[in-house]
């Protein structure tokens, strides 16, 4: 919503990171018909050392706001320093949106250039190491949704991984498991007493349910999000669409998909990622090196994994294509197998992680994180 060069005339940049002191406002109008506003904050601070936050909206050529919030303080959740804060639905064509944020005497508000750090159109990296939002930031938001999605790419994720599944009429949607009842609610937050399967159900039946209110009672109402929606959401943004596969599309599925990402543009900077080599060669049958690359997710390290992703036909040459190993089984040596076989080395985790974890991984050659917990770029949130 506001951009971090908008707010560098409140405070000084060390290190890259934006120091800010006092108090101070920003401004920024709304057009066109979006439904809301959402406004998000990072702060290291808990109790009476959090920083306040309040907004305004006022209709184009008026003085008076219709809207101010409470002064909210911004506090830890759930072990996580981001807070959101929705306003209204609005119904007048152009709003002009405040911000006043409130530090206490003694603390400094740091904002960090995600944008910056992320620079989507000509490098993924930070420090050395891209990191991919697992299911979207559904450390908040739920997972696999597009309300994740979005946190995403409004945080300066480079790239965001999804699960897609295909109902009984055909359609893509995005969810994680194979039936839809650990999020999956009825109108009184009730999950499904049986279990149903996505591929059981036509994408209307899928419809009934939300997906939104048992990660937190703000996203009530939240549907399951079509696959062509995070591919626009992909295109718009320049966030790279990622696929963690299971269970196995057809060749025909995998056709669909292809189409899906050519006619927006978003070929190149596909990715897909497996825990199964046979997804992989299915895949790589309709793709080749036409996107950015591949990635055999393992379970458990052995040798030979390596003779087996080399003996698979994919040209690492042609585009990019690594071996993921869960981060607290990744060791140097393993990473440097990866590394000295052609292959770029990359970790997992649905734990949070501390900078030192990045600073050891990117010295033994890591080049790509997947969090689920996010700490990207040294903030734990």
């Amino acid at each position: 919503m506001f951009s971090y060069n908008s707010l560098s005339q409140f405070g000084q940049v060390v290190d890259g990171v934006l120091q800010i002191k006092d108090s101070f406002s920003v401004t920024c109008e709304r057009r066109g018909t979006d439904p809301c506003f959402l406004v998000c904050m990072l702060s290291s601070y808990t109790g009476e050392e959090a920083p306040k936050i309040q907004i305004t909206l006022t209709p184009k050529g008026q003085k008076n706001p219709f809207y101010k919030s409470h002064n909210y303080r911004v506090g830890k959740k759930e072990e996580y320093t981001r807070q959101e804060w929705r306003v209204p639905p609005l119904y007048c064509q152009e709003v002009t949106a405040g911000v006043h944020i409130q530090i206490p005497e003694g603390t400094v508000l740091s904002v960090l250039d995600f944008g910056s750090a992320a620079d989507r159109g000509t490098r993924d990296w930070h420090g050395g190491m891209r990191h991919n939002a697992h299911l979207g930031f559904w450390g908040l938001a739920p997972n696999n949704t597009m309300p994740a999605f979005e946190l995403a790419a409004a945080c300066g994720f480079p790239a965001c991984i999804v699960v897609p599944k295909v109902t009984a009429d055909g359609v893509f949607v995005c969810i994680h498991d194979d039936t839809i009842n650990k999020t999956a609610r009825d109108k009184d937050n009730n999950p499904p007493t049986e279990p149903i399967y996505v591929w059981d159900k036509t994408y209307d039946e899928l419809q009934e349910w939300e997906y939104g209110s048992y990660k937190n009672k703000i996203y009530k109402g939240t549907k399951l999000p079509l696959l062509s929606d995070f591919f626009d959401l992909c295109a718009k943004t320049g966030m790279r669409p990622m696929f963690s596969t299971h269970p196995e599309l057809t060749t025909q599925q995998w056709k669909q998909v292809r189409d899906m990402l050519e006619c927006r543009g978003l070929l190149k900077n596909f990715h897909i990622k497996s825990f199964d080599m046979p997804i992989l060669k299915t895949a790589y049958e309709v793709f080749g090196t036409d996107i950015e690359g591949y990635t055999y997710d393992i379970r458990e390290w052995d040798d030979s994994l390596i003779d087996e992703l080399s003996n698979s036909g994919i040209d690492a040459k042609g585009c990019r294509v690594g071996i993921e190993v869960r981060a607290k089984e990744c060791t140097e040596e393993i990473a440097r197998k990866i590394t000295q076989a052609g292959y770029f080395a990359s970790v997992w985790e649905v734990f949070r992680h501390d900078f030192s974890d990045y600073e050891r991984w990117i010295s033994w050659g890591v080049t790509e994180f997947t969090e689920d917990f996010h700490c990207s770029m040294g903030l734990n949130y």
